[in-house]
């Protein structure tokens, strides 16, 4: 019984804490004093209460919009808040109008940056669309160029292979997609494009080997009026990628055998028509 007493007590306890914390922030959020919206919000940004900071120095901006210095802190914890919940997009948009309103302000390079590396985190892994990753890759680029003696320029570049890894991926990906489902000339298509947007590519020798292997099993399995015309390009698609690829490229011999079937066939089917 003793037991279940102090329970009970912590509760209540536990309960009028809560009770009291709300009522406090209540009247601070519903009052006029400035100093001490700007103590409570700091307070609550640092306790991580973040969404109750926000409400308060939301309410600041409006207070201290003829005071650029005052102004700036809100803002910039407004970004942080955001950021800290994990809310790139919008934490991306106050570091922009931080940079925007306050250019000539000691952190402005820093936001700059954060505002790239929200853009950063917003975008999705290799599985998910990937439109806006070069985009986002240019303006890390820019950022290099505008400050480039920068403490950032050195993580900028790691964002850059990081997304460039993504947007790899992505595409090959795609190709294999197209190769297991057997849509053999998309998936040709799909490497060719690859290897030439991205020249850089890791998987560029399996993409090279798909283009010439995919077509060539789209060619045999056309109607036979179009097989040579597709037997011959499978063969350029060959020997570009025996131009690209060293002599002890995993896919050399079967390129090579694909080759000579193509001329046996090909050879076969003109004395045939």
């Amino acid at each position: 019984m003793q037991c279940k007493g102090v329970i009970f007590s912590f509760w209540l306890m536990f309960l009028f804490l809560i009770s009291t914390g709300c009522t406090e922030y209540s009247k601070i959020y519903k009052g006029t004093d400035t100093n001490t919206k700007f103590t409570k919000a700091t307070e609550l940004f640092q306790n991580k209460e973040y969404i109750k900071s926000i409400q308060l120095f939301e309410q600041l901006q409006e207070t201290y919009n003829g005071n650029p210095d005052s102004l700036e802190i809100v803002d910039i914890n407004i970004a942080y808040a955001y950021f800290n919940m994990k809310d790139f997009v919008t934490a991306s948009m106050y570091f922009k109008d931080f940079t925007d309103k306050f250019a000539y302000n000691s952190r402005m390079i820093e936001c700059a940056y954060m505002a790239l590396y929200c853009d950063v985190l917003s975008v999705g892994n290799a599985d998910l669309d990937q439109t806006t990753t070069p985009d986002v890759i240019e303006a890390l680029q820019t950022f290099i160029n505008h400050y480039p003696e920068s403490n950032y320029v050195e993580k900028c570049n790691g964002h850059i292979d990081a997304l460039r890894a993504i947007i790899h991926n992505k595409s090959y990906f795609q190709v294999k997609q197209y190769y297991l489902m057997k849509e053999y000339k998309a998936a040709s298509a799909a490497a060719q494009i690859a290897i030439l947007r991205y020249p850089d590519i890791p998987q560029k020798e399996e993409l090279d080997y798909i283009a010439y292997y995919a077509y060539y099993l789209f060619a045999i399995n056309s109607v036979e009026s179009k097989r040579i015309d597709r037997l011959l390009q499978t063969n350029t698609l060959i020997q570009e990628y025996l131009h690209s690829n060293p002599s002890n490229a995993p896919h050399v011999e079967n390129a090579l055998l694909i080759r000579q079937k193509n001329i046996t066939t090909i050879t076969k089917l003109k004395e045939t028509t």
